[in-house]
């Protein structure tokens, strides 16, 4: 069972690779944010130990665009910062557990082994609207029961908007979802990706429609539009 380490301390990183290897965790450890996007959605990754505070950005920041993009593998986020209002905004970004530091390291392998014999969650299961199904974990794509290529990057946004069935979903919202706030990116590259997607499913007669709300962002509904 893997776990990524997303820690910029070496101490406290060597510790932990050293105590949750002891207890028969295969621990893959990346320094910064940056590093360890990549392999956050990666379905061998059975749970994510993630600073708060890391050189390139905000754990609590990089904990809301997975949420956002689909990924529910468990995350705990670790800190110093062990304040009430500093453990709930963390929970309420989507983390399953919030360990302070400093801790003991009996007590963080005792949470991981917790977190790890939870289910998933129901964002591992398949996700049906209209005629589209669609699996958030591996970007599985089938239309009327055929399978339908799809790039990672409409896959990520097609996740996106089936999290806001039939809602608005701003532009802010999904350019979260897809894009690393730290890289540069083209003003007109949320729309090329949404008329990727939007020609994929208009093409297999889906059964859904992408709504532009002009200003505003898009909505997914089902049927036609309203």
């Amino acid at each position: 069972m893997t776990i990524l380490l997303i820690e910029d301390s070496n101490g406290l990183g060597a510790a932990a690779v050293q105590a949750l290897g002891e207890a028969h965790f295969r621990v893959d450890w990346r320094r910064t944010l940056a590093a360890g996007y990549p392999l956050a959605s990666d379905p061998k990754i059975a749970l994510i130990l993630l600073d708060r505070g890391l050189p390139d950005g905000d754990g609590v920041e990089f904990l809301r665009r997975l949420r956002a993009e689909g990924v529910s593998t468990p995350v705990m986020l670790i800190s110093e910062r062990g304040a009430v209002p500093d453990r709930v905004s963390g929970l309420d970004a989507g983390a399953d557990d919030y360990l302070v530091k400093p801790f003991a390291f009996a007590e963080l392998v005792a949470r991981c082994r917790a977190l790890t014999r939870r289910p998933r969650g129901i964002e591992m299961e398949p996700v049906k609207f209209g005629f589209l199904l669609l699996r958030p974990d591996t970007l599985e794509l089938s239309i009327h029961g055929e399978p339908l290529a799809i790039s990672r990057r409409e896959g990520q946004l097609l996740v996106a908007l089936l999290r806001r069935p039939g809602r608005v979903c701003t532009r802010a919202y999904l350019e979260a979802a897809l894009y690393d706030p730290h890289a540069a990116v083209s003003p007109n590259a949320l729309e090329t990706s949404m008329s990727r997607l939007r020609s994929l499913i208009t093409g297999m007669n889906a059964n859904v429609e992408i709504k532009t709300v002009r200003g505003v962002g898009y909505a997914l509904t089902e049927g036609g539009l309203s």
